[in-house]
């Protein structure tokens, strides 16, 4: 079955962001980007409309743009994709929960098939994708891996693929980003999510009690004017 991001892929009707994917599908990583999607075990992942498939899909874009513009080479960008797409399938519930990332890590070996310093660095940025900043090089130095900034930077730009989703719970505050070139990709974020829910006929509303969404909409308030008055 056809996934909803390959159907809009296809379309190829991006509006303003045309040029954006225009470029990102010029780019010599854009095969190992629809080979993820096409080719991830989707029976493997957490069914939910907010860490489900659809959130799967979009993070996997994020993270295409963030190899590609950062740049890493490609055998980094293929663990980058992975880890995207299987970042968490340990979760059991959609409530803040630091371990799911480590469950995740647990699972990679076989829905992957990587081994050694490959399985390591991304068992390491699965797990500590989940975790609080502060635990960050904490949790990457408990699988030792050979090249620490390697792992580092794949977990970094993980963090931030997963993090510009978060337009989807209204709850991104891109000073949380890493890298400057995934804060200038705030805007895309929101129109992408936008757009997938109108592929899949879903609401742009977070499945939230009122009481919540009334918090987070004025959180996001905040962070608009806040930005108005640098």
């Amino acid at each position: 079955m056809d996934s909803p991001m390959l159907n809009l892929i296809r379309r190829n009707d991006w509006g303003q962001d045309q040029p954006r994917m225009d470029a990102l599908s010029r780019w010599e990583g854009w095969p190992l980007f629809l080979e993820t999607l096409n080719g991830m075990d989707r029976a493997a992942l957490y069914e939910s409309p907010i860490h489900g498939p659809g959130h799967i899909e979009r993070v996997l874009l994020h993270g295409a743009f963030c190899a590609m513009e950062e740049p890493l080479g490609m055998e980094d960008a293929a663990l980058l994709l992975e880890c995207c797409a299987y970042h968490d399938v340990g979760r059991e519930n959609d409530t803040y929960d630091t371990r799911h990332g480590w469950r995740s890590a647990q699972r990679l070996a076989a829905l992957t098939g990587r081994k050694g310093e490959e399985l390591k660095m991304m068992q390491a940025a699965v797990d500590a994708h989940s975790r609080p900043e502060r635990d960050l090089v904490s949790t990457l130095k408990r699988y030792q891996p050979a090249n620490f900034d390697r792992c580092l930077v794949l977990t970094q730009l993980l963090k931030d693929a997963d993090g510009l989703d978060r337009v989807r719970i209204w709850d991104l505050d891109v000073s949380h980003l890493r890298r400057e070139s995934s804060r200038q990709r705030e805007g895309f974020a929101q129109r992408l999510f936008e757009t997938y829910q109108a592929e899949v006929h879903a609401s742009t509303t977070p499945p939230f009690p009122p009481e919540l969404l009334e918090e987070l909409a004025a959180k996001k308030a905040r962070r608009q004017a806040e930005r108005k008055q640098i």
